[in-house]
């Protein structure tokens, strides 16, 4: 994992040499120090910019998160659009600077889409059989919110709203529900108030960033019970919420933010008496060792999609 992260790195920068490089090139640019610089900025930005809203909430620091990351998004797309052009390219010859316009105008707009995109959600409706299960569950669950500079208390009410509509028996939140000072002010995780049935919470890495404490005494005011490396019987389920942690000592994890392992900490808990067992972890991993205690199902996030799991 760690080579893997390593070359993922490298082909960042590599990507981040390149594309002004070439767009440069597209645009005729004699003198490309200035995208180079502009591209070097904005990337040490994503980096400084997440260290400051996990400890400061301002909206200078807000804007300044906002658009850094707003950058990274779209230089996604600016490398998916490059890489088409560039194999296009092969095949008929285009005019430099019109391409390179229309490169910077899909990015744009996909851009801008992704961004509207980001206000909404949508809901996943999965049916698991599980052993031993005597009755039907239906559980929702709440992953990833990352509530602060782009989103607030107002997308937690929809998330609620949505929540109630479905009629859950029990509800799961499996962590970064919080990723900066402007997520813990006073009334954010209000709307958990309104929240027709039990909430089960596992914290993620983000909040262990931005204050874990202050996120988890005001979950506990708001009605959300917190599972710290705890089991509690919910619905003729065994709920077994874990803290944020890797799966054992041999595994590098960047976003690491305690010493334990899911290995030292399963032998520890409650797992015995036949009732279908659940874990709430924020990452999918450890799967080899939960599964020696007879773990029916995991549920996580963290990963946000497949892909982004090999930047993780």
């Amino acid at each position: 994992m760690v080579i893997l992260q390593l070359l993922c790195l490298l082909l960042i920068i590599g990507l981040y040499v390149y594309l002004p490089w070439r767009l440069g090139n597209l645009f005729t640019l004699s003198r490309k120090r200035c995208l180079f610089i502009l591209f070097a900025f904005m990337l040490i930005s994503g980096i400084i910019s997440m260290r400051l809203v996990a400890r400061f909430d301002s909206a200078l620091v807000s804007a300044y998160y906002y658009l850094a990351w707003t950058w990274l998004g779209a230089f996604v797309f600016l490398c998916c659009f490059m890489l088409v052009f560039e194999v296009a390219n092969l095949i008929y010859a285009f005019s430099p600077v019109k391409a390179g316009w229309t490169i910077i105008a899909l990015t744009a707009v996909v851009t801008a889409y992704s961004m509207f995109q980001a206000t909404s959600f949508e809901v996943a409706y999965i049916t698991i059989p599980i052993k031993g299960l005597e009755n039907e569950v239906r559980i929702v669950q709440i992953s990833d919110v990352h509530l602060g500079v782009s989103r607030g208390e107002g997308y937690l009410t929809k998330i609620v709203l949505k929540t109630n509509e479905l009629k859950p028996d029990f509800v799961v939140i499996t962590g970064d529900l919080a990723d900066s000072k402007a997520a813990i002010s006073k009334n954010m995780f209000a709307a958990f108030r309104d929240m027709q049935v039990p909430g089960y919470y596992v914290f993620g890495n983000h909040e262990a960033y931005v204050g874990l404490d202050i996120v988890i005494k005001s979950l506990k005011e708001n009605n959300i019970t917190v599972l710290q490396n705890e089991v509690s019987i919910v619905n003729g389920i065994k709920l077994v919420g874990l803290n944020y942690m890797k799966a054992d000592d041999s595994v590098y994890d960047p976003h690491q933010v305690t010493g334990e392992t899911i290995k030292d900490i399963l032998p520890t808990l409650d797992l015995s008496g036949g009732l279908p067992l659940l874990v709430l972890h924020h990452g999918p991993w450890g799967i080899e060792y939960l599964s020696d205690y007879g773990i029916d199902l995991v549920l996580a996030g963290h990963t946000h999609c497949e892909f982004c799991y090999f930047f993780y």
